[in-house]
């Protein structure tokens, strides 16, 4: 009886919600914030996790052979996500790429092949940094909500309207609070971060691998530390999945500081968020290179 209770109460709960999945825990967040108490929402990869390299397995195809759209960021990031769904058998569910609308950094002219690294055909996929990217994508999902449940399209409209005001005002203060960072030169892990620097006018000077996805050789250390003795390079950032040993190592050679940055929600402590994403990533770099923001 008790079992009963517990199965007619999910029901109750899940009954008329549109049933979501998505790629990527920002993603995710933003289709909470537009759908409200009218969707149920979940994400395959974790924040902390890399987004390149999910394994796939069957109960992420459980969790989305019962949903009504899947969002992906597409551009070959989530190339996974393909498989989940047609291992899913869920022939009803409508599949959206999020970056149909993103005005895309650095697509590859010319051929491209596995030489190169991780190269993506498209461009670099990691568009969701940038906060006005975030109101394309909001817009985009917004859209589909309605299409999938007509009846609330006038709350989804107000949630969308409520974000876009608030990624607005977020970033006059950001641009104000974290001025000082415009021009500040660094060296990253990954190329996670173009739209991110630009945006907020950070300069990316390097990259710790060698090529997108393979990892830093003894070579391209000395390099890398040759760089920060003669160009003064203050802060090396890498993505909160990456070990330490490569940039404790330059730290060691140089005293450089040492910094894991935020790449999606939940990746770190603070960045419980989309909005708190930008937030606690801005406050990181501010304090490492030893910036006051109010």
């Amino acid at each position: 009886m008790k079992k009963h209770i517990i199965l007619l109460t999910f029901l109750s709960f899940c009954f008329g919600k549109v049933r979501v999945v998505t790629s990527t825990t920002d993603l995710a967040d933003i289709v909470k914030t537009i759908g409200g108490d009218q969707v149920t929402v979940t994400s395959i990869a974790r924040g902390n996790q890399d987004p390149h390299y999910v394994e796939v397995l069957p109960s992420y195809m459980f969790k989305v052979r019962k949903a009504d759209l899947y969002f992906m960021v597409g551009m070959e990031l989530d190339l996974w996500a393909q498989q989940i769904i047609d291992g899913s058998r869920n022939r009803k569910i409508k599949v959206i790429d999020c970056s149909v609308d993103i005005n895309k950094m650095e697509v590859p002219t010319g051929q491209v092949d596995a030489s190169m690294g991780d190269i993506h055909k498209f461009g670099n996929p990691h568009y969701w940094l940038d906060p006005e990217n975030g109101k394309l994508i909001a817009q985009l999902i917004a859209d589909k909500l309605a299409n999938a449940a007509p009846k609330s399209s006038d709350l989804f409209q107000q949630n969308l309207d409520a974000f876009n005001m608030q990624i607005d005002r977020a970033i006059l203060d950001w641009d104000k609070r974290f001025r000082k960072l415009q021009g500040k030169k660094l060296i990253y892990y990954h190329n996670s971060w173009p739209y991110f620097s630009d945006r907020f006018g950070l300069v990316a000077v390097e990259f710790l691998e060698p090529k997108p996805g393979i990892t830093p050789s003894p070579s391209k250390l000395n390099q890398i530390i040759q760089l920060i003795e003669t160009d003064t390079i203050q802060v090396v950032a890498s993505e909160s999945y990456f070990s330490e040993r490569a940039p404790k190592f330059i730290a060691s050679k140089t005293g450089v500081k040492t910094i894991k940055l935020a790449q999606s929600v939940g990746a770190l402590n603070g960045a419980d968020s989309y909005i708190n994403l930008f937030e606690t990533n801005l406050k990181i770099l501010s304090e490492a290179f030893g910036i006051e923001y109010d």
